[in-house]
């Protein structure tokens, strides 16, 4: 099979090379920049002995990491964003990492630091040399999921595997141009942006904090955006601390986790935009689309075109009843079969179908009720209690910059619940304590402490281990 991906690319390279190829508060450059870039790149890869096949750790500024990663993807390898969790669990099948001072992620083995020097040396190479071939299902990258609950696992995306997904950009989550993830590269749902975008000419629109999006968002005029709770949080500060208006945003997708009901109606208030969901995983890709409700904020939509979902009993059986809460399962053409270089016990992937670890309800209008994660389903002091609808909870109370909770375990085994709140003011902690308390009736927290920055996987989503670590030491 040819790199018939990194033909398509390089072709706007030579028909469009004026046109923006990504744009960012960094820097700017055009498709005839990137495809130079790229065969340079690519010539020097070639050079340090990559070769079809071979696993390359990624970990370098976006801009520079999107440029790797084609010049990777030339030479018919594969490519990943090498985080330190990632370098750590999978060093022995990464062939070289490439970035800003490798070892700083743990990275073991081969490192190249691409630094100025690095970024000189491209000038002496030749920028001629044709793409090589990647083997029939052969891997071209690999994106990883949030990592929230453990190690990240990965997902081979195949050449036919990143084709389907951004052929339905178009119809599930890219409406309307220009576009713009507020989700790194790191991220299935901006890689996918970053794919789509070169692929057909557009430019990738690199995300930054809350202020640097603000900014790209009024520059590039776009249209509609992608992005978690917490990126449209920051987002939306911006907007807010500055006056700036978006007038010409039409869509705001949301995925990763629920929104809270102030973060809907605050959306609305300054966007003139009620959020929609997007839900699914990097698994599957995305599974259903809806407006969210600030009245409901569970609701999440219906079932895309080209997915399938239904919920299932405790004992894995499949639920015809409409409104009975159950485990969620679903399955996409794209969906992967397994994932990359790890065995995980017990498999989600079963028969076809997926089961990402959620619960919910389909009403009789095939909408779904997300009822939180497996996971996130404690028993605390006898009771079931659901940790991410505890956060969606104390997410309304407003004294606080950010809040969540996380379980633990109390000598003799008993498990308790404790909080953790972020704030830009002097709030105490006994005034939150009485604030949680009547948002919370009933619900008995054990720990509550201050920290600066509520640690956040690059979807937004709270790592709970993390959490539970920084109880001891506090």
């Amino acid at each position: 099979m040819s790199t018939a991906l990194i033909d398509e690319v390089l072709a706007w390279s030579d028909c469009r090379p004026e046109a923006p190829a990504i744009v960012s508060r960094r820097m700017n450059m055009t498709f005839g920049e990137l495809g130079s870039a790229v065969r340079r790149t690519a010539s020097r890869l070639r050079q340090l002995g990559v070769k079809p096949g071979d696993v390359v750790g990624l970990h370098a500024v976006p801009e520079w990491e999107a440029v790797l990663t084609l010049a990777v993807l030339h030479e018919g390898a594969a490519s990943l964003h090498a985080s330190a969790p990632v370098s750590a669990a999978y060093g022995d099948r990464i062939a070289l990492h490439l970035g800003r001072a490798p070892g700083s992620i743990g990275a073991t083995g081969r490192t190249i630091d691409v630094d100025q020097q690095f970024i000189a040396s491209l000038g002496a190479v030749n920028p001629l040399i044709d793409p090589r071939p990647i083997a029939e299902g052969g891997v071209v990258r690999v994106v990883f999921s949030s990592g929230t609950t453990g190690t990240p696992k990965g997902i081979a995306f195949a050449e036919a595997t990143l084709r389907a997904r951004t052929d339905s950009a178009r119809s599930n989550w890219m409406p309307d141009d220009p576009f713009f993830c507020l989700l790194g590269i790191d991220t299935v749902s901006g890689f996918q942006t970053f794919a789509w975008s070169v692929l057909h000419g557009e430019p990738w629109i690199v995300p930054g904090d809350g202020r640097a999006n603000a900014e790209l968002l009024s520059l590039t005029a776009a249209r509609s955006i992608k992005t978690s709770p917490a990126r449209l949080a920051e987002l939306l500060d911006a907007l807010e601390s500055t006056g700036a208006t978006l007038p010409a945003l039409q869509s705001v997708q949301v995925a990763g986790s629920l929104l809270s009901a102030i973060l809907i109606h605050r959306c609305e208030a300054v966007t003139g935009v009620r959020p929609v969901y997007l839900y699914g995983s990097t698994e599957a890709g995305t599974i259903t689309f809806g407006a969210a409700d600030p009245e409901d904020p569970a609701r999440l939509g219906t079932v895309v075109d080209g997915a399938e979902l239904r919920v299932l009993d405790d004992d894995g059986v499949p639920v015809d009843e409409p409104g009975v809460t159950g485990i969620i399962e679903y399955r996409t053409a794209a969906m992967a079969e397994t994932y990359w270089s790890r065995v995980v016990e017990p498999s989600p992937f079963r028969d076809g179908w997926f089961r990402p670890g959620d619960r919910g309800t389909l009403d009789e209008h095939g909408f779904l009720e997300l009822a939180g994660r497996t996971d996130d389903l404690v028993n605390a002091g006898g009771s079931k209690v659901n940790l991410a609808d505890l956060d969606r909870r104390l997410a309304e109370v407003d004294i606080v910059r950010d809040a969540a909770t996380f379980a633990y375990e109390l000598p003799g085994g008993l498990t308790a619940i404790g909080v953790v709140y972020a704030s830009d003011s002097a709030v105490t902690a006994d005034l939150f304590a009485q604030r949680i308390r009547e948002t919370l009736p009933g619900v008995e927290i054990r720990s509550l402490f201050r920290v600066d920055t509520i640690p956040r996987n690059p979807r937004g989503k709270v790592s709970r281990q993390q959490l539970a670590a920084l109880l001891g030491e506090s």
